[in-house]
């Protein structure tokens, strides 16, 4: 009997080990899901066989710096080829200057892809958080799939400070129309508020020289908070990220989602609306028991001279709600559940989709190359053109000197005329001439020998 208790006591403590294993790694994509095969093929392209990462950019740069602007195409292919960790900031400096320039608008999909896969295999975080956060710098915006993956990366890592930072993303673009998004984004928000202190707020340096400088500007801009990009709490952007989400589920999940993230986005007007549309509404399952266990600990680092007048009266309004039917099933079991559901329904159509899309962005690198040249060779062509005409009319005034003599003189004479104008200005203006001196004398400078 004893030896039976003991091998039923080490099977259920190897069963909770086991369970606990996979919850601590738990996966909801899979390997597949990366298509990492399918991307390196890409590779094997004759156009990005041929071109040298080092010499490609400083091509780029010497473009950028003689003619201002370089072709998004030639961005895409840089961005496609490098391998090296290095060049991450290569990649950003031309990111940021074709930004600045009138190409910004052409920029392929394939770009976008290719830099958050570059940054993200090599691990650098910071730099990829800094490219997608500054949209108006470098202009870097992911599809459903490269937030997919960013956010099971970050979940596979326990690094769910970084996974409710993509979700704030998806938030921010208001885009709610892939499922495997939309539940990664809830499962993300709620185990990063499991220890909220993880996302710190960036600081902002203070300029300690005492030197005054004065900018003259055509208009002073009034402050103004847009409650949407200018979000910087974390706290706020993870509430917002929560309704924003649970305002799609028209289910106990999606209300309970809602209602903790009116909180913790401070909307408490808003919240008490919601609880009485609720309670003259619905009257089953209304939110997930859980949920004011999950507020209280919320709101627990409140300072008390902090807690306003609309928040107490939620809290009576939440008391009322506490007593009403609600959802008794676990609340994380009940979003991983949701994300499985939303795994097994798209995955396989996500990644067929996915292949293509490789195959079409490799299409149309070799289409806009081909345009690219075509363009190019028009334009020597009509320079070409432009240098044989303006040697064509100096053969001609060589040839017809002497029957044009007369006319070519008065031509002179005009010139002569207008100089003459401009010195007799100059004259006038004596300080204008001595700068002038200045000038000459400058140019002329030859340092001594030392």
């Amino acid at each position: 009997m004893n030896k039976m208790l003991k091998s039923m006591k080490f099977g259920k403590n190897a069963f909770l080990k086991l369970r606990n294993s996979r919850t601590q790694k738990r996966l909801f994509l899979t390997e597949a899901y990366q298509c990492q095969e399918a991307w390196d093929r890409r590779l094997d392209s004759p156009i990005l066989q041929q071109i040298k990462p080092a010499d490609l950019y400083f091509e780029l740069e010497s473009k950028f710096n003689n003619v201002g602007k370089v072709s998004a195409i030639d961005i895409d292919i840089f961005a496609n080829i490098i391998k090296d960790k290095l060049q991450g900031n290569e990649l950003i400096d031309l990111l940021y200057k074709l930004r600045l320039s009138s190409e910004a608008c052409n920029i392929l999909e394939s770009t976008h892809h290719a830099v958050i896969r570059f940054f993200l295999s090599h691990n650098n975080i910071d730099d990829l958080f800094e490219i997608l956060n500054d949209r108006l710098n470098y202009g870097i915006f992911p599809d459903y799939f490269c937030y997919n993956i960013l956010m099971d990366k970050f979940i596979k890592d326990k690094d769910f400070a970084s996974a409710a930072k993509v979700a704030g993303l998806l938030m921010l673009q208001e885009d709610s129309g892939h499922p495997i998004s939309n539940a990664l984004s809830v499962y993300s928000c709620h185990r990063y508020l499991e220890n909220p202190s993880d996302w710190k707020i960036p600081e902002i340096k203070e300029d300690d020289s005492k030197e005054e400088i004065k900018v003259r500007v055509s208009y002073i801009r009034n402050p103004y908070f847009d409650d949407h990009f200018d979000l910087i709490d974390p706290l706020k952007i993870v509430g917002k990220t929560l309704v924003f989400q649970g305002r799609h589920m028209n289910n106990s999940l999606g209300r309970t989602c809602q209602l903790r993230g009116m909180i913790l986005y401070q909307k408490y007007d808003k919240a008490r609306e919601l609880i009485n549309k609720w309670l003259t509404e619905i009257n089953e399952e209304i939110v997930h028991e859980e949920v004011f266990d999950l507020i209280k600990r919320d709101n627990a680092n409140i300072p008390e001279d902090q807690v306003t007048e609309d928040l107490k009266n939620l809290q009576v309004l939440l008391d009322t709600l506490k007593n009403k039917d609600l959802h008794k099933e676990n609340f994380l079991e009940r979003i991983e559940n949701e994300v499985k559901s939303a795994v097994n329904q798209c995955i396989e159509t996500d990644i067929s989709q996915q292949k293509e899309i490789f195959l079409e962005w490799e299409k149309n690198r070799e289409v806009t190359l081909k345009e690219q040249q075509t363009l190019l060779d028009k334009q020597l062509r009509l320079e070409n053109i432009k240098k044989m005409k303006e040697e064509l009319e100096k053969k001609e005034r060589l040839l017809t000197f002497f029957e044009n003599e007369e006319k070519i003189e008065l031509e002179i004479e005009k010139k002569q005329e207008i100089v003459r104008k401009e010195d007799e200005k100059l004259a006038k203006k004596p300080h204008i001439v001595k700068k002038l001196k200045k000038l000459v004398e400058q140019e002329v400078y030859i340092p001594p020998n030392i």
